[in-house]
Formats: structure tokens, C-alpha cells, sequence
């Protein structure tokens, strides 16, 4: 969607990326937050329904529908994760 010029990545400082994203399960729509450099350095994510649906509201007319797959998170962890099992 756009970049947040003012929320820098907490590792390499590149403005963090907005995009759309939908629920899995709930199918609502949200906001993700994340890094554009490399998706691990942060992805923070908002929910708060009131507060997607204003951001939803200025955006109309400014970005792709909803529909847009690339938009929607279906695979959060990227491919090359590191698969260490915690359970000790």
C-alpha cells in the first residue's frame, strides 16, 4: 500500500510497508505493519476493526480492492525460516 515514513524497522531503519491483510479463520480485514528489506526484522499487526475501517475509509479509491491476493497474508513466515524446535 504505502510506505510509513515516520515508523522506521527497530533493525535496519528502512520505512516500515502497510499493507491489508485478512484472517485465516475470521476472514476480517487488518493492517500489517511490516519491514519491505526482509519480513523477520518486524511485522506488527493492528486489529482494532474501528480504527481498519477509518484507515480502510481514507484509502478508498487510493489503493487495489481488498481482493487483491497479493494483499492477503496467507504464508506469514518466510520460506527460508529457521525451524528450531523451543520445546526443550
Amino acid at each position: 500500500m504505502t510506505a510509513a515514513s515516520s515508523v522506521p524497522c527497530l533493525i535496519c531503519q528502512q520505512p516500515l510497508t502497510l499493507r491489508l491483510a485478512k484472517g485465516r479463520k475470521s476472514g476480517k480485514p487488518f493492517l500489517m505493519l511490516v519491514c519491505p528489506q526482509d519480513g523477520r526484522h518486524f511485522r506488527g499487526f493492528i486489529n482494532d476493526q474501528d480504527y481498519v475501517r477509518q484507515v480502510l475509509a481514507r484509502l478508498e479509491g487510493h489503493a487495489p480492492t481488498f481482493q487483491a491476493r497479493a494483499d492477503v497474508d496467507d504464508n506469514p513466515t518466510p520460506g527460508n525460516a529457521c525451524k528450531t524446535n523451543l520445546k526443550g
